[in-house]
């Protein structure tokens, strides 16, 4: 049984490239002790690396959880880091936003800002923000992937010169102090030009995001001006970062 569950647990780290202690307690119903020592021997044999309350993968990720699964996943984290990012937007901001399930979170919290001027290649933050009466909504256009319902390619990148953006909030599929990295090819080259146009970005990571190497690479973490996270992320992982010239802000889900 030993095995089979570490077996299991290294199948959900290869999927979704996180695992969280009392999850796993549920699922396998064994006690915490037990999963930490399973984790323990993962940590050991080279396959992950323990985080507080949980583990995250060492191995480079291939495959993205579903936007749908995406969604259920730490929920709480991420309307703090929205909450967080809404923060840094000023009244008059041109503001670029990135696909993801953090990002569109961002939007539901702009609805008291005024002329804000909203640019993005996802279709649910761009439905999140025809709600706000203050924010003036651009769509890129481009190639509409199903699975998050965003733009990408040629087009996207032409409908992008137009504006001039003085901020980028953008989600990460992984990051670590070599660098900030994705999932999909098209995509990574649509954010490394969104990075290049924003004269402030600001970076959402929840802390199941620190330590996960994706296929693409985007950028150095010092192109990164704000860095957003939550309190589950150990302080020792964000020093690295803060050394590079980052602020680093951790988001309170009690606020």
């Amino acid at each position: 049984m030993q095995g089979i569950r570490r077996d299991q647990i290294k199948d959900l780290l290869n999927s979704a490239g996180f695992v969280n202690v009392q999850e796993l307690v549920t699922r396998f119903n064994v006690s915490s002790e037990t999963i930490r020592r399973d984790l323990e021997y993962l940590e050991r044999d080279g396959v992950v690396r323990r985080i507080h309350g949980g583990a995250v993968s060492v191995l480079p990720h291939v495959n993205e959880s579903s936007y749908t699964a995406r969604q259920q996943y730490h929920t709480t984290e991420k309307c703090a880091i929205a909450r967080a990012a809404a923060s840094l937007i000023q009244d008059g901001d041109t503001i670029l936003i990135a696909p993801g399930t953090t990002t569109r979170l961002v939007s539901s919290f702009l609805r008291k800002h005024t002329g804000i001027t909203a640019v993005t290649n996802s279709l649910p933050v761009a439905m999140e923000l025809s709600g706000c009466p203050g924010v003036d909504v651009h769509c890129l256009g481009g190639h509409l992937r199903s699975d998050d319902y965003s733009t990408s390619g040629i087009t996207a990148l032409e409908n992008l010169n137009i504006f001039n953006i003085s901020k980028l909030i953008m989600g990460v599929g992984g990051i670590t102090p070599g660098g900030i990295t994705d999932y999909r090819m098209d995509e990574s080259a649509l954010l490394r030009t969104f990075i290049n146009k924003a004269d402030c970005v600001i970076g959402l990571a929840d802390h199941a995001k620190f330590g996960i190497v994706c296929v693409y690479n985007i950028c150095p973490v010092d192109h990164l001006d704000y860095l957003i996270t939550d309190s589950g992320t150990p302080e020792e992982y964000l020093q690295p970062y803060r050394e590079k010239g980052v602020t680093v802000r951790i988001a309170d889900a009690d606020e």
